[in-house]
């Protein structure tokens, strides 16, 4: 069975999940497959929502050539993950905004884990589940699941991202130094089937989400 902690395969598989919906995970998948797709990675996405929203956004627009799957049956997520990494360099797999079993497997088969969170008590609670599930599927693989959070629909000057980092910081949770800010773009590219990279490659977003590729590329050594 093709792992990706086998020592021998070198696809990278990122998940990037909450158990709270509304976080842009969804826009932060698209984001970051057209940054690498940009770079010429090769790179592929598993669309593991029920909603199928990422399936959507890839099938129009400019991202139509990057390799995806919409796989909504739970039992089959990890076959639907093997089977696209064949020659690929990173995987990316977006589940659904709430925890299932889904979520559990893309974990466990995951080289690293992404948590978006918006800057509130009530996603700082959600993301917190979200990391007990990374850790649970870290003892029944028996091996270290790296994950970080990723601050998302950031609006500057709020006070609420204190309160938020300092929650944190209590509990002992990792974070991108990248927080992803509250910019319309991500609404509009959603009907045109662009991302930030694409329709404003110099603009604030492509900033941001080149940024945040650059820490993952150093977290996984890529």
């Amino acid at each position: 069975m093709l792992l990706a902690f086998d020592k021998d395969v070198m696809t990278k598989i990122i998940t990037l999940c909450t158990t709270k919906g509304g976080t842009s995970k969804t826009s932060l998948t698209a984001s970051l497959l057209s940054h690498w797709h940009s770079k010429k990675r090769r790179v592929a996405a598993v669309d593991a929502d029920p909603n199928c929203n990422l399936t959507r956004w890839l099938d129009k627009g400019t991202l139509t050539d990057i390799p995806h799957i919409a796989e909504t049956n739970e039992g089959e997520i990890i076959e639907a993950v093997e089977n696209i990494s064949t020659d690929r360099d990173i995987v990316l797999v977006d589940v659904a905004g709430f925890g299932n079993q889904s979520m559990v497997y893309a974990i466990g088969i995951s080289s690293f884990v992404i948590i978006p969170c918006r800057p509130s008590e009530d996603d700082v609670l959600e993301a917190l589940k979200t990391k007990q599930v990374v850790a649970n599927a870290a003892k029944l693989t028996r091996r270290e699941i790296p994950y970080k959070v990723v601050l998302t629909q950031v609006k500057a000057g709020t006070l609420v991202i204190n309160h938020t980092l300092k929650q944190f910081e209590a509990f002992n949770v990792p974070l991108f130094d990248t927080a992803i800010a509250s910019r319309t773009i991500y609404q509009t590219s959603r009907f045109s089937g662009e991302t930030p990279i694409t329709a404003e490659p110099q603009g604030k977003a492509a900033k941001e989400i080149k940024a945040l590729a650059k820490e993952i590329e150093v977290q996984l050594s890529l």
